[in-house]
């Protein structure tokens, strides 16, 4: 979740992504492709878990006071470790978080 959060923070303000996190994270969903799969997927986003919520919750709380340390080296990118794509060849791998693989652009330019 952490990881997620610092994609959101990264791409917050950068040149090629919305200046809002709710814009960041709505991006792309009027072409039917959300860059966040969660928020369009048609599943409830209500919280199932008292203890996941709590800790989500806690993280965004730190990410809003930009308290949240970047465990993503700067990504702008991520996909599931088992997912193939083009565009991944065409930035820096930065991480991997879990079944996640993070990356930023080359020379910091988001595309």
């Amino acid at each position: 979740m952490e990881a997620i959060a610092n994609v959101v923070m990264n791409r917050l303000g950068h040149e090629g992504f919305p200046k809002t996190i709710c814009k960041v994270v709505m991006q792309g969903r009027e072409q039917g492709d959300c860059q966040f799969s969660w928020w369009c997927d048609g599943h409830s986003d209500d919280a199932e878990e008292d203890k996941s919520y709590a800790i989500a919750k806690e993280i965004a709380r730190k990410a809003l006071n930009r308290q949240l340390k970047d465990r993503t080296g700067g990504a702008l990118y991520f996909q599931q470790r088992k997912a193939t794509s083009s565009w991944s060849a065409e930035y820096i791998k930065t991480v991997v978080v879990g079944e996640h693989v993070f990356y930023k652009p080359h020379g910091g330019t988001a595309k």
